[in-house]
Formats: C-alpha cells, sequence, structure tokens
C-alpha cells in the first residue's frame, strides 16, 4: 500500500514538472524542408489572401522600385511588393526581389527583429528557425514579457525566403480568430503555420 501511494505520488510529481517544464520556457517547432515548399507567385499570394477575406483595396502594391524600413540605411530593391493588413490587423507581405541577394538582406533585417527572442529566458513558446543562402524561415508562437518595460509582446509569426522572395505573415495580437487567420492565409500558400 506505501509503495503503491509512493508511485502515486512518485508519478505526479513528475506529471506535473513536466507540465511546468513545457509551459514556461521554450520549446522547438519541427524544421521546416524547405525543399518541399512551392514557389509562390504574386497571384498565389493574392488569392491566400482573398482564402481570408482581404479586400483588394486592403492591399498596398508596389512595382518596379525599392523602398527601406524607416529608421534603416537599407533599400530593396523590387520587382513587386505587395503588402496588406488584415481586419484582424495582423500583416501580410510578398515581396520579389530584383536577386536573390536582396531577397536574402530582407529576410535578414526581418531576422534581426526575431533573433534576440528565440532562446531568450523571458520568451514563452515554440519557435523555429533556419537560414542559407537561399532558403531561410522563422515560425514562432508565444509571448515575450519584458520585465523592465512591463510589457509582453506576442508572436504568432511566419517568416519565409525562397529564393528570390520573401514572405510575410504576423499575427496582431492574442486570439484564436487572429491566429486562425494567419494559419488559414499560410495553409492556402501551402506553407507550414506556427
Amino acid at each position: 500500500m506505501k509503495t503503491s501511494k509512493l508511485t502515486t505520488a512518485l508519478a505526479s510529481l513528475l506529471a506535473a514538472a513536466t507540465l511546468f517544464t513545457g509551459c514556461a520556457g521554450i520549446t522547438h517547432e519541427p524544421k521546416v524542408d524547405m525543399s518541399t515548399l512551392k514557389e509562390v507567385e504574386d497571384k498565389d499570394f493574392l488569392d491566400a489572401l482573398e482564402a481570408i477575406g482581404v479586400d483588394n483595396s486592403d492591399i498596398s502594391v508596389m512595382a518596379d522600385t525599392s523602398f527601406s524600413f524607416k529608421g534603416d540605411d537599407a533599400d530593396f530593391e523590387v520587382i513587386v511588393n505587395l503588402d496588406a493588413t488584415s481586419e484582424k490587423d495582423n500583416q501580410y507581405s510578398f515581396t520579389r526581389c530584383v536577386d536573390e541577394e536582396t531577397a536574402k538582406a530582407l529576410f535578414d533585417y526581418y531576422y534581426d527583429d526575431y533573433d534576440h527572442i528565440f532562446d531568450n529566458k523571458d520568451f514563452s513558446g515554440i519557435s523555429s528557425h533556419e537560414v542559407n543562402d537561399t532558403t531561410a524561415y522563422i515560425l514562432i508562437d508565444g509571448r515575450y514579457d519584458d520585465k523592465n518595460a512591463n510589457t509582453y509582446t506576442p508572436y504568432h509569426d511566419a517568416i519565409y525566403l525562397l529564393g528570390d522572395t520573401v514572405i510575410v505573415a504576423i499575427a496582431s495580437d492574442y486570439d484564436l480568430s487572429i491566429e486562425k487567420e494567419v494559419n488559414d492565409f499560410l495553409d492556402a500558400l501551402g506553407y507550414p503555420h506556427p
């Protein structure tokens, strides 16, 4: 009888430890096999936006131009750039750059925004990322708590580099419907989601 109670107590303790370990800190999503992903064209991107209810009037189009981000000197030359914000305030972007080198630089710009999160003890959630010369990705789902500023940042984001193209899907906040929209968009492209 004592052995049975001791065994039950130890099993409960191990289960609780496993539960708390999984909830706090970082776990990693499976790696993405980039060779299995299809090359997305701007029409595929627009179709995926339509699938989640984004109206054409909410899509910004730039062609044969360049752009930079506020506060950054880098200039990215593009063949086409499509940006959209959904009614849930999720952000989606498709950028076909003039070459693979420019696309890699654009992906690296985004990567720099996430790099400090991946192994940070104040991030709770899951992430997976890999960077190669012509393919790369970031999948991140969770929350970063900035204890100094007493703020948090939610993540349910995906960024992909495939050749000369960068695709971005960023959730606006925590909410099942907000995250589902990101997932549905990526499913429409045939890409994994966080």
